[in-house]
């Protein structure tokens, strides 16, 4: 079992599953069963990828991305997320699944600022990106669906559908990151501020949302 899964290591050391997966493959000798449990979603997209993609040719713009996906990788697993899905010019990480972890929720914060932090202080390929991020946090799904032969690692429930939400409000409300109540709760509550109430798609009723207290410096953004 250990070989075949040590054949889904792509080149450059980069796994078609997230390598946490994998491992956690070989150790039930490939019987990922389904987990139920509560965690924290983040979701992150990049702002004006409809100029990149009209201002950049294809090669260009995989240089780009793959830049940017490999830092960002790496601050989320510094922080025992795991890089759930890579989808176009967004990322979908999650923390206590499938790696346990008791402070997740500010793990899942301290990610956020390291990766806003990192797109204010470096360019990627020779690009300046700007990004948005969602966090939610509550009971999910997690498992390896697929049909045809093929399998993919996925999570589902409501912290996942809003925490996209809540990375897409960001444009209305002129922010770089909102949090769900269900985060803020978790967290360091002196890092952050209450923005209000809003109404979010597929939610019967508004709730609270949250971004960063002002006292959260954020690095500058720099010359490239």
């Amino acid at each position: 079992m250990k070989r075949f899964i040590e054949g889904l290591e792509a080149p450059h050391g980069l796994w078609v599953v997230p390598k946490a997966v994998a491992e956690s493959m070989i150790n039930d000798e490939g019987v990922l069963d389904p987990v139920e449990r509560h965690a924290t979603v983040l979701f992150t997209d990049v702002a004006g990828f409809t100029r990149l993609t009209e201002t950049k040719g294809p090669r260009a713009i995989v240089d780009t991305f793959n830049a940017f996906f490999d830092a960002a990788s790496e601050i989320i697993g510094k922080h025992n997320g795991v890089v759930t899905q890579f989808q176009g010019d967004a990322i979908l990480a999650t923390f206590n699944v499938p790696i346990e972890d008791d402070n997740h929720a500010q793990h899942a914060l301290d990610t956020a600022i390291d990766l806003l932090n990192i797109v204010n202080s470096k360019t990627f390929a020779d690009e300046r990106l700007t990004i948005r991020i969602g966090l939610s946090s509550g009971p999910l799904i997690a498992g390896n669906v697929g049909g045809g032969g093929r399998q993919s690692y996925t999570v589902y429930g409501e912290p996942v559908n809003l925490a996209a939400r809540l990375e897409s409000l960001n444009k209305e409300y002129g922010t770089s990151l909102l949090v769900s109540e269900t985060t803020a709760k978790l967290v360091n509550q002196e890092a952050l501020q209450k923005i209000g109430k809003t109404e979010v798609r597929g939610l019967s009723e508004p709730i609270n949302i949250y971004t960063l207290a002002p006292n959260i410096g954020l690095l500058s953004e720099t010359a490239p």
